[in-house]
């Protein structure tokens, strides 16, 4: 007999609203397939978009933007200490030797609620290999310019014990980079970055990326990350397209910026912490937040859609 409280886990959930449309889909870890806006000449993709093999896979990285719960990016070799206590994780990308970008986007979620323009999507761990449960939230919302995603991860232990979790936050977005695609961002440092991909040095921007003064993507090559941004970034594309804004509310303070060698998107990632933060407690800067049992971090990213003028 069907368990009536399980989680209902879709295939695809489709939100229309004001001539946008998001393809969502629940099952490849609660990401975005599709964000399009209809164009007299047809729709317009904001992200990068996925065809039906990706959506028939289950890889949440081949569509247009995942979330990223309880933390971004590399965590080294997978292990941490966080009070006396050695964390082991599993290492969960072939040919990458840390653990990357926690477990939310490996995972289903399940749909609570949704309307015309707006989807709740929910995601529960258990304690495992990472010791502590945990509940996130997003709220997909189509308003009249674009599309915004609340963020809330809830601490979920029952309080004994030490069940002080470190926590952090961010999506994972892939946007389309055609030829001459400016890429603004307030940031006001970079990590430079080992073979490995884990931070050394901290630096200014070089010349080359030097996002506050609005930088072209094409001849781009990073995969790194900024602190100091001021929660705002600018997508500037030639093509008709227009301009795409991201607006964080809440503790993002760091951005990632990604672009590939030979890559025809670039991924500009708003998230709470630096990368591999819970190895850096001595960084004050470094972004990781501490929940005790019950408490939550939150957080909001707008994604704005401007016609050329």
């Amino acid at each position: 007999m069907p368990d009536s409280h399980a989680p209902v886990i879709e295939e695809a959930v489709v939100l229309r609203h004001a001539g946008f449309e998001a393809v969502v889909s629940p099952r490849i870890g609660g990401s975005i397939a599709r964000l399009t806006r209809d164009t007299a000449a047809g729709p317009v993709d904001l992200l990068r978009p996925a065809g039906a093999e990706a959506l028939a896979g289950d890889a949440a990285n081949d569509l247009g933007c995942f979330p990223l719960v309880p933390f971004s990016n590399r965590v080294a070799g997978g292990r941490f200490q966080f009070r006396g206590r050695t964390v082991t994780l599993p290492l969960n990308r072939p040919g990458c030797p840390h653990a990357i970008h926690g477990h939310a986007w490996e995972k289903p979620w399940a749909v609570e609620g949704r309307s015309a323009g707006s989807l709740r999507l929910t995601y529960r761990h258990a304690a495992g290999d990472w010791p502590w449960s945990y509940r996130a939230t997003q709220i997909l919302t189509l308003g009249d310019d674009g599309l915004t995603v609340d963020l809330e991860l809830v601490n979920e232990g029952d309080g004994e014990g030490d069940g002080a979790m470190p926590a952090g936050i961010g999506l994972h977005p892939y946007f389309p980079k055609p030829p001459g695609t400016v890429l603004t961002a307030g940031v006001r440092s970079v990590w430079l970055t080992d073979a490995g991909m884990l931070p050394t040095t901290r630096a200014c921007p070089p010349p080359e990326w030097d996002f506050p003064a609005g930088r072209v993507m094409d001849a781009c090559v990073i995969d790194n990350g900024f602190a100091g941004w001021d929660g705002r970034a600018v997508i500037d594309w030639p093509d008709g397209r227009g301009r795409l804004t991201l607006e964080a509310e809440g503790p993002f303070g760091h951005l990632v910026v990604y672009a590939p060698r030979g890559g025809d998107f670039v991924c500009v990632e708003p998230v709470t912490h630096m990368t591999d933060a819970v190895n850096r407690p001595h960084e004050a800067d470094a972004g990781v937040r501490v929940l005790e049992p019950g408490e939550r971090l939150t957080g909001r990213v707008r994604f704005r859609h401007e016609w050329p003028a």
